[in-house]
């Protein structure tokens, strides 16, 4: 065997180690001593409630017969209606429900939850949103509810709420949040919490 022919397999050794080992050297590069991910979109679409708020057992009225059932052990997706149901009240509804169904087979662990003081158009929302639950200013436990959401709502502003299953608020989606931005959320939480 050649002088040439050692130097030319050792070459190709060092090249295929070289292929190895640059991703690994890149990446390590690339996470520790740039800001390439500065501006990376992050799996929460919303604002994390720090520290949580634990709201405990949730019961509410179901829309179509108003009869109270306890609606924990669920995810919770919730909203907080003013008086009057303006655009957007009535476009979180709506939201609810399109969220909800995009779910497919996970749809069964996430509830829908509207808090009011006084629920108006109540016949045309059983048409519209059937399944759909409610709290209103005639529970009892409707004003110690209100102060656990009071800090995270606005007049600017009406965010969907997150409540895990464990009762505990979590989560928020300001106006203009996507709803395919929670779908991804709610999915990724549901899997993790398998």
């Amino acid at each position: 065997m050649s002088l040439n022919q050692k130097n030319k397999g050792k070459l190709t050794l060092v090249g295929i180690a070289f292929l190895f080992f640059l991703p690994i050297v890149s990446s390590w590069y690339l996470v520790f001593y740039s800001d390439f991910k500065k501006n990376a979109i992050g799996t929460e679409h919303g604002e994390l409630i720090e520290p949580v708020v634990n709201i405990g057992e949730i019961k509410a009225k179901e829309i179509q017969t108003r009869n109270e059932i306890l609606i924990n052990k669920k995810w919770i997706l919730a909203f907080v209606q003013k008086t009057i149901c303006d655009d957007l009240c009535k476009e979180r509804y709506y939201q609810l429900r399109q969220i909800r169904l995009a779910l497919g087979e996970d749809r069964d662990k996430v509830e829908r939850l509207v808090i009011s003081n006084e629920l108006t158009n109540i016949d045309e929302l059983k048409i519209l949103y059937p399944g759909q639950k409610y709290i209103d200013g005639d529970d009892e436990n409707y004003q110690s509810l209100i102060k656990q959401f009071k800090n995270y709502i606005t007049d600017q502003d009406d965010p969907i709420f997150l409540i895990d299953p464990y009762g505990f608020l979590m989560m928020q989606y300001p106006k203009g949040t996507e709803p395919k931005g929670i779908i991804k959320d709610i999915e990724k939480l549901i899997k993790n919490s398998k």
